[in-house]
């Protein structure tokens, strides 16, 4: 056995294909294709127009790679728009072919159903690429590369026919300038839709310069508004002062006044008289008292201002109370007040004082809907951590359109007939909202109408 020999059991690996040498001329033709890509690059950086500088990307193409057409198809708003480079025009019937083949390869690309059905708009490029010299005839050599970018699927096809046969090496070159191509139409896309939204919203102004105006007009608006909006803050303010200063106070006196003459006609024998001119300024006044007081919490609640002192509260205790209060009035209407408390209802945190506003204006407007005759229930009950109150009422119930609206500030349906400013359940939604419940309404028209909120439990 010859010295520095050594068997091995294995079976020898195969031997892998040597790569066949390229020539000189193979080589120098793939540092032309270096400087064709690198000048082609240049050209797609600046990219302002994708047929002219097509136009000569593809001159610079024809050096290495002698073509006998090139057309590049892609999307185009509905459709697609293809451009046709053709080097000898004069074979019309292989153009045609040429044309439904990309047509196909794009239709496969984007997903369409069919190349044939393909609603293409052809540009013809006016400059044709450099003439075939003689005996260069076409050998009916084609490359379809798709045109696309990371991360999106594929907007188009670039097609390239060959004067000879194509290699590997041809492949290679054509897929790096549909890559570069790929991008600067992409590039180029994008562009054009920023500027044709940019049209769309400035009109026929220049871009920077109708920015820059509208940019300054709005600025204008907004400091005016800001303005507009600082002196009626000042000017409701210096109405709410005087509202509950100016107007408060002698009402007060008023309320208090007739308080002392209704004792004293009772202290001499008179039966007092709800329809006497005594007891109609005394209801006057406590209702412009109840307007005052209105205008005055609405107007903190809209400063964010509104005072919450909370603690842990009977929900029983407040049910009882609120129905005590109404109890007069109710009969005086004809009208049954029921309290239905569900067992073992835990204590909320609350303002005992706001939640017994809520309440009032809740069974307030219930009396006023409801007819003689009917009921209004109190409820309150356990769900999960929270206790939700209810009033429900057997009045004429309420629309769903105008249910979407009752808890705007001064909004009063169409078929309400008694009066009032409209702020009363704004208020009660700012006063519920400050606990950190909810408020809303249920009802069908015809079958009365039920309105809960919910608290916390304590």
């Amino acid at each position: 056995m010859p010295n520095g020999y050594t068997r091995h059991s294995e079976q020898p690996a195969p031997r892998s294909e040597t790569p066949t040498p390229r020539s000189y001329d193979d080589l120098a033709r793939d540092h032309q294709r270096l400087e064709d890509l690198y000048e082609i690059s240049k050209l797609f950086a600046r990219f302002d127009d994708a047929v002219k500088t097509l136009d000569v990307a593809f001159a610079v193409v024809s050096r290495s790679l002698p073509l006998h057409s090139a057309i590049v198809i892609e999307s185009a708003d509905a459709g697609a728009r293809m451009v046709v480079w053709v080097a000898n025009a004069g074979d019309t019937a292989r153009l045609v072919a040429l044309k439904a083949h990309v047509k196909h390869a794009y239709a496969y690309l984007v997903g369409a159903e069919s190349g044939d059905a393909l609603d293409a708009r052809e540009v013809d490029s006016a400059h044709p690429l450099p003439q075939l010299e003689e005996g260069e005839a076409p050998a009916g050599r084609v490359i379809v590369v798709p045109l696309v970018v990371a991360d999106h699927p594929p907007f188009g096809a670039l097609q390239i026919e060959g004067a000879r046969e194509l290699d590997k090496y041809d492949l290679k070159f054509v897929s790096a300038i549909a890559n570069q191509l790929a991008i600067a139409l992409d590039r180029d896309r994008a562009w054009r839709r920023d500027i044709a939204r940019r049209d769309q919203a400035e009109g026929a102004r220049g871009v920077a310069e109708a920015a820059r105006a509208r940019y300054e007009a709005l600025a204008r608006e907004n400091a005016e508004l800001y303005e507009h909006a600082r002196r009626a803050v000042e000017v409701r303010e210096q109405v709410l002062a005087i509202v509950s200063h100016d107007l408060k106070s002698p009402l007060s006196t008023v309320l208090l006044a007739t308080g002392m003459l209704s004792k004293r006609e009772a202290c001499d024998g008179c039966e007092s008289n709800p329809s006497s001119s005594l007891g109609r300024i005394q209801r006057s006044a406590e209702r412009m008292l109840r307007l005052i007081e209105d205008l005055l919490d609405f107007a903190s609640i809209e400063a964010g201002r509104l005072a919450i002192k909370t603690e842990p509260r009977d929900p029983d205790a407040m049910i009882r109370e609120t129905l005590a209060s109404f109890e007069e009035d109710a009969q005086r209407r004809g009208l049954h007040l029921v309290a239905d408390v569900a067992p073992n209802v835990p204590e909320v945190s609350c303002d005992r004082d706001r939640v017994l506003q809520v309440l009032s204006n809740l069974v307030g407007n219930a009396t006023k809907v409801t007819p003689a005759g009917g009921s209004i229930t109190l409820g309150v009950e356990a769900r999960g951590r929270e206790v939700v109150f209810s009033v429900a009422d057997t009045g004429p119930g309420i629309d769903a359109a105008q249910q979407a609206l009752l808890f705007d500030r001064y909004w009063r349906g169409d078929e309400v007939s008694y009066k009032g400013t409209g702020l009363g359940l704004a208020i009660a939604r700012g006063l519920v909202k400050a606990h950190g419940g909810r408020i809303w309404v249920e009802s069908e028209p015809g079958h009365g109408a039920t309105f809960f909120f919910s608290l916390l439990a304590a």
